[in-house]
């Protein structure tokens, strides 16, 4: 071989040599660049795995809740149930309960219903006369009632010594859906 031919050869390997690393350099920086993607997506599966198995957990208990939401949607009346019955059984129940605190139902008025989404509510208005101790009792009854009821409105207005005359609006709810 001759030293001419020699080289030759030693300038092909060399340019060999060259080509490989402009080529194989920039695959290797790419590979660190997507190893480092692939630790930053395993941290980011391991969060939305943590995240959804919180989400899981959640799940599970508003699941027991819905025993307390279904107790809750059995203490309104019925969607078959008529406005005017509702607000009649409710005037009734004040009634009852006014005179077992001794308390005199002096009128009562139907405020028109008002319908939302999934409930609809039927107010009272009610002027009960009688002592104060008996109107906070006539209240605490009143929120121990089966059905869930809701005091919109109190006005007391002091007549005499120890009596008082009381206006309440009182909303009873009726389910929709």
């Amino acid at each position: 071989m001759s030293r001419e031919r020699l080289q030759i050869i030693g300038f092909y390997v060399l340019a060999a040599l060259i080509i490989a690393r402009v080529v194989i350099a920039p695959l290797q920086h790419s590979l660190r660049d997507k190893k480092t993607l692939l630790k930053e997506y395993q941290d980011t599966y391991k969060m939305r795995m943590l995240s959804f198995e919180k989400y899981k957990a959640q799940e599970k208990e508003k699941s027991k809740e819905t025993g307390v939401e279904e107790g809750f949607a059995k203490s309104l009346y019925d969607r078959n149930v008529p406005y005017s019955s509702l607000q009649s059984d409710l005037v009734e129940k004040i009634t009852a309960l006014a005179e077992k605190q001794k308390l005199t139902l002096l009128s009562f008025e139907f405020a028109e219903p008002t319908s939302l989404k999934a409930v609809s509510e039927a107010p009272v208005t009610v002027r009960v006369g009688g002592e104060q101790k008996g109107v906070i009792a006539l209240l605490g009854e009143l929120e121990k009632d089966s059905r869930k009821l809701v005091v919109r409105r109190f006005d007391n207005t002091k007549s005499g010594a120890y009596g008082s005359v009381t206006l309440l609006t009182i909303s009873a709810f009726r389910l929709e859906k």
